[in-house]
């Protein structure tokens, strides 16, 4: 991968927008905004859809899930603050999937 700058990217796993998860095991978003088995396509789609420029990290996993690797999602977003990137992708998740 390329060396990207700490204040550029966010990284993001499914596992934040997984309505089947608690938060203790990584969900982000509230369960009205979480969805059921997010993929990473159906994130980086949303990531593109609000202008975000997006790596896939396929073979990666979440840190409290080490024993599944269901990859991550490399966001190259500016100044946005995670908090409202992951919000503003679950949001667009909801009108994707929903």
């Amino acid at each position: 991968m390329k060396k990207i700058s700490k204040d550029r990217y966010v990284i993001l796993y499914p596992q934040y927008f997984d309505s089947k998860l608690s938060r203790k095991m990584g969900r982000r978003v509230a369960k009205s905004l979480a969805i059921s088995s997010p993929s990473l396509a159906k994130i980086k789609e949303a990531c593109e859809k609000l202008g975000f420029k997006t790596i896939i990290e396929s073979e990666k996993a979440h840190p409290r899930l080490s024993n599944v690797k269901s990859g991550r999602l490399i966001v190259l977003c500016g100044d946005l603050k995670k908090r409202k990137l992951i919000q503003e992708i679950s949001k667009m998740l909801r009108g994707v999937v929903g």
